[in-house]
């Protein structure tokens, strides 16, 4: 419900969206940084958050990508091809996500293939490299 309620109509103010976007790229930033620290603290032996606790990331991580993506297709529309509401850009952020990728909603302009190589990057090696760990350290041979 916060990603439907978070503000991002400004309107139609070019400066007000890309302020937005900033913001929401260092919110991407700082949930990327506490799942590498997490990352970092499993493969040292320590013990890791709560599973809660990194539900929420991930939570926060699909919800600030989602933001990404529709506020880039607010400033240039042809970017992203398909996605018009958050909606779509929540769907869209989930399928490149799981890999799905339909290709009804895809990356045309370069800013957002650039964003989308990042996410992926992203989920192959912190995100699962973290639900490996975390299976791992829960296991006796560990």
């Amino acid at each position: 419900m916060a990603y439907f309620a978070f503000p991002v109509d400004w309107n139609d103010s070019t400066a007000a969206v890309a302020l937005s976007l900033l913001l929401t790229a260092a919110g991407v930033g700082l949930v990327g940084r506490v799942m590498v620290l997490e990352l970092l603290q499993l493969r040292s032996g320590a013990a890791g958050r709560a599973t809660g606790a990194l539900t929420l990331l991930l939570v926060l991580l699909v919800m600030t990508f989602s933001l990404t993506f529709y506020l880039v297709d607010l400033l240039a529309p042809a970017q992203i091809v398909g996605l018009e509401t958050r909606t779509d850009a929540l769907y869209f952020t989930l399928s490149t996500m799981t890999t799905v990728g339909y290709g009804d909603v895809h990356a045309e302009g370069q800013l957002a293939r650039g964003l989308v190589c990042g996410l992926i990057v992203f989920n192959v090696v912190v995100v699962a490299s973290l639900v490996r760990d975390r299976s791992r350290a829960g296991r006796p041979d560990a």
